[in-house]
């Protein structure tokens, strides 16, 4: 599935016809095009996606804070920080301890994330921009995230806002249960979440 099909997904559930190409002197288009990477970039932050998920060791950049003993510059790709991995000396990776913090700042070359560890991966979910790396459920739940957000502008209709933002949301749960099912992690990201809606 293309960005395209995913933009026509979400007008379609409007009640919109659909579109040639986001570039097209449409509103319908533009208002996809306006939206569809804010939304897309949404979505993939609120559930830990196993498609988007990357694991990259963090190189030490050669300034340190006054207060942690490292700092590692945050991955050009990530959209979202899960978790940072100490690498033990057999190559093994540890998660870091509760009482063993890392802090995330920032400078004029990006994101910066400070700890005492003197060797981490990172956990993160990617930016994925290629819509044919979604999953089919992440497209279901991204169209109505999209439906939700054109959805006024298009049609002026508030409860037509308020479906789509419904079903969103209830999308959004079924396919963050499937991906978590398929996986057999002991502390999934959104046991507790999820359990509530499904259990």
């Amino acid at each position: 599935m293309d960005k395209i099909e995913i933009c026509n997904m979400a007008l379609s559930r409007i009640g919109e016809s659909p579109i040639e190409a986001l570039s097209e002197a449409s509103e319908a288009a533009r208002k996809c095009n306006q939206f569809f990477e804010h939304d897309r970039r949404v979505v993939l932050r609120r559930y830990p996606w196993p498609w988007a998920t990357r694991r990259v060791e963090l190189a030490a950049m050669v300034d340190s804070p006054q207060d942690y003993l490292y700092a590692y510059r945050y991955p050009a790709d990530c959209c979202y920080l899960r978790k940072i991995y100490s690498v033990a000396p057999d190559g093994h990776l540890m998660p870091l301890p509760e009482f063993v913090s890392y802090q995330i700042v920032s400078d004029a070359g990006g994101m910066i994330i400070y700890t005492n560890e003197p060797r981490v991966i990172a956990e993160y979910t990617a930016d994925i921009k290629d819509a044919e790396m979604f999953d089919e459920q992440f497209c279901e739940a991204l169209s109505w995230k999209l439906a939700s957000s054109i959805a006024f502008k298009l049609t002026g209709n508030a409860q037509i806002v308020q479906m789509a933002t419904s079903e969103y949301e209830r999308l959004f749960l079924y396919a963050a249960a499937d991906a978590e099912n398929e996986q057999n992690v002991k502390t999934p990201e959104l046991n507790t979440f999820i359990a509530a809606r499904f259990v």
